[in-house]
């Protein structure tokens, strides 16, 4: 979407995420979503001196991305999966595919650690006989941060509040184990940069961003976990989406009611991408990353 100009001549630009509920005007890690790719040459198992194991390639980048780990800066993050490894074990795998994000402080350590990640690669396929391609499926920005837009979205997330936790609530989520009930309290600092990533990062250098988020979920509750799923759908989500909305609306009519507002978090935007160009870093003809099972 960045790439492809939606956000073009936009004013402003709000954006909401589950969590403690306040705001963040630091945002989360630069990334980068890469893929490589191996290709090998099928051979019977009883024979595998025959074949070139794609899967290899994989599996011996990952243990060089291992040692690489210890080589890199403490705030950098590599995860990875590997999306293909083969159809059965008695077959060398022709070809393998591994997945992986790298997360860094800002986009020069993230391009840095990712090509000594790709050279992992490149040395993976030269051990195992193999050739590899590599592309990048998307990157993120860090968030440039926007002081304006963190303070008026902050005094409509204190206006509105969390949601209310009724004794329902509490029975549900106890159901799932969680006995701690909710935290509804209200985060009063602009926070730090986390660990994490979103993609709503890389649009604060397109249009002035503010983002907040609102709790969803009982005390306790894993992220990207089931549970926290299952939470979303119960009436204690449900009010946390509805709070939600409610700040959305209260911010989006204070920065149109009041022109003065909108002037200085226009003039914060402009000051902080001053010589900036901004690179989506994808291909033009790069289609939209949907990878069906």
């Amino acid at each position: 979407m960045a790439r492809d100009g939606a956000f073009r001549d936009i004013d402003a630009c709000l954006a909401w995420h589950p969590g403690a509920t306040g705001v963040n005007n630091f945002g989360g890690s630069a990334l980068d979503s890469v893929v490589y790719e191996f290709f090998g040459k099928t051979a019977h198992g009883a024979s595998a001196h025959n074949g070139r194991s794609a899967l290899d390639g994989s599996m011996l980048t990952d243990i060089s991305a291992n040692y690489l780990r210890e080589h890199v800066p403490e705030n950098v993050r590599i995860h990875s999966v590997i999306r293909n490894g083969g159809d059965a074990p008695n077959v060398v795998p022709a070809y393998s595919k591994i997945w992986y994000f790298v997360r860094g402080k800002d986009r020069a350590q993230v391009d840095e650690v990712r090509d000594r990640l790709t050279a992992c690669a490149r040395g993976a396929a030269e051990a195992t006989g193999t050739e590899m391609k590599w592309s990048r499926i998307t990157a993120i920005y860090p968030r440039l941060p926007n002081s304006q837009m963190c303070e008026i979205t902050r005094k409509n997330v204190e206006l509105f509040g969390a949601p209310r936790v009724t004794a329902e609530d509490k029975k549900r989520a106890a159901a799932l184990g969680y006995n701690e009930g909710f935290d509804t309290s209200i985060s009063k600092g602009s926070g730090s940069q986390g660990r994490g990533s979103t993609d709503e990062d890389s649009v604060s250098w397109l249009t002035p961003l503010g983002r907040f988020q609102v709790v969803c979920y009982a005390k306790g509750t894993p992220g990207h976990h089931r549970d926290m799923a299952a939470q979303a759908a119960m009436p204690f989500g449900e009010r946390a989406m509805l709070q939600s909305a409610k700040i959305f609306a209260g911010t989006t009519i204070d920065l149109c009611q009041d022109a003065e507002l909108m002037k200085r978090v226009r003039s914060e935007f402009r000051k902080g991408t001053k010589g900036f160009k901004y690179d989506p870093l994808v291909k033009k003809s790069q289609a939209v990353p949907v990878d069906p099972p």
